[in-house]
């Protein structure tokens, strides 16, 4: 797959956030390791440097030259449009050295210009072409993709941004480990990837809007509706006044935890025993609510600064009201389904999320989120629209607790010789124990109709096991586990 590298000039910002070739590969079945330079030119040069007397972008041109690479120029504007004397200059020598390019006239027309581009040098050199869906993927992605985490702001320097999520983010691109990373290396793969910008007149560097939102320790200064508001409440349906309620906000990651800490601390716990362990159990499986959560936060519509997303928890469910319609024109359906294919409303949040393990890059998160409920003993999410929002509805057990399943990979605290050895009457007895703290031969004759004899029998077999221990004497006797431990479980 291409490494499409941008250069400093007033177009690279455009071509690092918003050229989406789709979500997968644009040809599957082969490999590139070669770049190639997308050269774009609006009509300022650049500043000169003294020693060259050329500009940034004109050097890396010549780069590009010296490396052979592909070189692929597009140019804003018609003939006509007026550009500065050393920019028709470099025109020149790029139709001198026989380079064609493609004009485009606006940001859309920009994607659809450096998408066809590539594709032509494909063909060209690989002798591969794009297919339908191909195509139909990439124009829905190129009509989706909005302006708003492209923005270039002055309100959150590189200095204030949170320098550990940075360097994880970056080390997970570039697939290196984290410590071999030194500022300016990080500093400088953020900028190339469009999560920071360079202001000459201010000589300092800033996020944009998408490394805000990523990487700043409270993006609400920049983007007051970027906050998640969620909410409690006892009953089923909403209130004038929620019972517990937070303003999350701070980098993505951060507010995924604190969102699941507000849904810990706002849900039920019921203790389950396995094996010989008491165990808390989470009323909805965490995957769930941070799949739910962290679709809302990559996907919503920026663009609407009136909505926020929110994140409801009421006694029978959880729901989560994501601003925007479905990118890409799918239908709730498909969605549901698993089936729809990842369409990114905004690319630079939503890979980034990615290299924070935060969200899947395949576009899995539906699938994820329901096998996650199904999992867990809960009904599938439900999906609707209202208001122009998605909103997202995860099911809860409401009275009946106990459909909530554990997780087989939960530990039992048992051997397993020791879990093979066992009967069903037995591992009710186990459990019994663990349960009420012991228990006594009395119990079992009534609790499984047996005569004093099998009941004594399998007391032994536990004992034998190490699993129960005797304690007392006579009609004292009574038997308890030989360890208790009560554990939290998260699917």
């Amino acid at each position: 797959m291409f490494v499409i590298r941008s250069y400093p000039n007033i177009w690279m910002f455009y071509l690092q956030s918003s050229v989406h070739l789709g979500d997968q590969a644009l040809f599957p079945a082969i490999s590139f390791s070669q770049n190639a330079c997308v050269l774009i030119l609006g009509n300022e040069y650049g500043t000169p440097a003294s020693d060259t007397g050329l500009s940034p972008t004109h050097e890396e041109y010549r780069l590009a030259k010296e490396l052979g690479m592909p070189i692929l120029p597009c140019v804003k504007g018609e003939r006509s449009f007026p550009r500065e004397s050393a920019t028709r200059a470099l025109f020149d020598e790029i139709k001198s050295d026989g380079y064609t390019y493609g004009r485009f006239k606006s940001l859309e027309d920009l994607q659809k210009k450096v998408r066809g581009r590539l594709v032509q040098h494909v063909e060209t050199i690989y002798d591969v072409t794009p297919g339908q869906e191909d195509n139909r993927n990439a124009e829905r992605n190129i009509t989706v993709a909005d302006l708003f985490e492209r923005q270039r702001l002055d309100v959150v320097r590189w200095e204030d941004v949170d320098r550990g999520l940075a360097r994880t983010m970056v080390a997970a691109a570039e697939e290196v480990e984290p410590e071999s990373l030194m500022d300016e290396d990080v500093r400088g793969q953020l900028l190339d990837r469009g999560y920071l910008w360079f202001d000459a007149d201010a000589d300092a560097y800033f996020a944009t809007a998408a490394g805000i939102l990523l990487l700043a320790q409270d993006s609400s200064k920049a983007f007051p509706h970027a906050r998640v508001q969620i909410d409690a409440y006892v009953g089923d349906e909403r209130t004038a006044k929620a019972d517990d309620y937070a303003f999350l906000r701070g980098p993505v990651i951060r507010v995924l935890d604190n969102a699941v800490q507000f849904v810990q601390r706002n849900t039920r716990h019921p203790m389950r025993v396995v094996g010989l362990r008491r165990v808390r159990v989470d009323e909805y499986p965490e995957t769930a609510l941070r799949e739910a959560l962290v679709n809302a936060i990559a996907h919503r519509d920026y663009q609407d600064a009136g909505l926020k997303v929110t994140f409801e928890v009421f006694h029978d469910r959880i729901v989560v009201t994501n601003p925007g319609l479905p990118p890409g024109g799918q239908s709730l359906a498909h969605i549901a389904s698993g089936k729809g294919r990842s369409r990114s409303r905004n690319p630079l949040l939503a890979q980034g999320l990615a290299w924070l393990k935060a969200m899947e890059d395949r576009g899995t998160g539906i699938m994820r989120m329901t096998g996650a409920m199904l999992d867990h003993g809960l009904d599938r999410p439900a999906f609707a629209l209202d208001q122009g929002c998605v909103v997202v509805a995860l099911p809860g057990p409401g009275d009946d607790l106990d459909r909530i399943r554990i997780s087989k990979e939960t530990p039992t605290g048992l051997t397993p010789a020791q879990e093979e050895a066992l009967s069903d009457r037995q591992r009710a007895i186990l459990r019994e124990a663990v349960t009420s703290g012991f228990i006594t031969t009395a119990w079992c004759i009534e609790a499984f109709d047996i005569v004093k004899d099998t009941a004594r029998r399998d007391f032994r077999h536990l004992v034998k096991l190490g699993l129960l221990q005797r304690v007392g004497k006579g009609r004292g006797t009574k038997y308890v586990p030989t360890l208790q431990k009560e554990e939290s479980t998260d699917d």
